[in-house]
């Protein structure tokens, strides 16, 4: 199965795939031959960011292992964020084109705010959509935005209304499924980029008896059980990471079965508001 086949459709028409490959934190060496396993598997789409520190690294592999595998540019949807640093700092059209720079492309599909950052997020925000009307990204979105950070945003400074992101990454998965978020979103046609979408298998998850009994029962394991009910959902995209490019040929052969209904809802009554990434580290006052 080719994930580029399930897609969810953004607010401008743009279409994301279902699933995404996270490169945080990973040298070259790793993230080539992290990449050519999953484009083989059939991925189609990496997410990185400004304050991983690696986007040159993403660059520079990005280029090889599309090489690698016989891909071109065009056929991989690309995510990175701008962060708290380059807020502050302001050009926010110079930290584009140095991203572009980094990650040796003309454009990006998909261009996030990292966080929304107390003092700064609006007036970015703002700046963001000066540079996607200029196409350098073909989408733009937020990222562990709230409702509340929403609000805040959509009435710009001078009362004008500012255009709605496209997207926002948030950490969801079984244990967290945010529901006032979320219905904030859908009401909205937001799409959800889901990171942590495992959650690690922290106990949990691992121990479940519901999760368990559904793999037992379509013979999948539980990563596999818990990336159907996010793609299964329409409009979310799980950005998941690992280290082992078996993992990629497990985590996309997701396409041969259907969860029902029921079972959708009793994945999502394990909801327990759980958060495994705390953000008030990286964003004061979040």
């Amino acid at each position: 199965m080719n994930c580029s086949n399930d897609k969810i459709t953004l607010s401008n028409g743009v279409q994301m795939p279902c699933m995404a490959i996270g490169t945080n934190w990973m040298n070259y060496k790793e993230l080539r031959r992290i990449l050519v396993a999953g484009f083989t598997s059939g991925f189609r789409a990496i997410d990185t960011a400004r304050d991983y520190g690696n986007e040159p690294v993403v660059g520079k592999a990005l280029r090889d292992a599309l090489k690698d595998v016989g891909l071109q540019r065009e056929d991989i949807f690309v995510t990175t964020k701008i962060g708290n640093d380059q807020q502050v700092f302001g050009n926010i059209r110079e930290q584009m084109d140095i991203s572009l720079g980094n990650l040796q492309t003309d454009y990006v599909d998909l261009w996030l705010m990292h966080w929304p950052y107390p003092g700064y997020y609006k007036l970015t925000w703002e700046k963001m959509v000066g540079v996607y009307e200029l196409g350098k990204a073909r989408a733009i979105g937020v990222a562990n935005y709230d409702v509340r950070h929403f609000e805040a945003l959509l009435a710009g400074k001078s009362g004008n209304i500012l255009p709605t992101p496209m997207v926002n990454q948030m950490e969801y998965h079984p244990l967290r499924i945010a529901e006032k978020l979320t219905a904030y979103l859908r009401e909205r046609n937001i799409k959800i980029q889901a990171y942590a979408p495992l959650c690690r298998l922290v106990p949990q998850l691992k121990d479940s008896r519901i999760l368990k009994a559904l793999a037992e029962k379509y013979n999948k394991s539980l990563g596999q059980i818990i990336l159907r009910w996010h793609v299964q959902q329409g409009d979310v995209m799980p950005v998941f990471k690992s280290y082992k490019p078996e993992r990629f040929k497990e985590n996309i052969d997701i396409f041969d079965f259907g969860l029902t209904t029921d079972e959708m809802a009793e994945i999502s009554s394990l909801n327990q508001d759980y958060k495994y990434h705390i953000e008030s580290v990286n964003c004061p006052g979040y």
